[in-house]
């Protein structure tokens, strides 16, 4: 029998802050700014979770572009480097370059 192959995909979640944290950095930069962070699940389990960033697109917060997210090609590195280091490997790569999806290769 065939056990369903267990995946592991990278996906941004937004991290509270406070309300007056959010004010105060937007008052100082002048533009809104939305703290995020990159967390690896399996099904709905985070299984990793990358340090946070700031992403200022205004357009489209939750899809961040590295001009306006200062430290989130750094922070997706290493989150790649952890889970690459307990056997994951990238199986699928999405539309954005930290959509990515991981597989465990399958023992013969």
């Amino acid at each position: 029998m065939n056990a369903q192959r267990e995946l592991l995909r990278i996906e941004i979640e937004d991290v509270e802050i406070s309300k007056l944290a959010r004010l105060l950095t937007s008052y100082t930069t002048g533009v809104f700014n939305q703290t995020l962070r990159f967390v690896a699940k399996v099904g709905g389990d985070t299984r990793y979770e990358s340090g946070t960033f700031s992403s200022n697109h205004m357009f489209d917060p939750m899809n961040p572009d590295e001009a306006y997210a200062p430290r989130m090609v750094e922070n997706l590195a290493k989150l790649r480097e952890e889970i690459e280091a307990d056997g994951w490997v990238v199986t699928e790569q999405g539309a954005q370059s930290w959509a990515l999806t991981f597989a465990r290769p399958e023992s013969t």
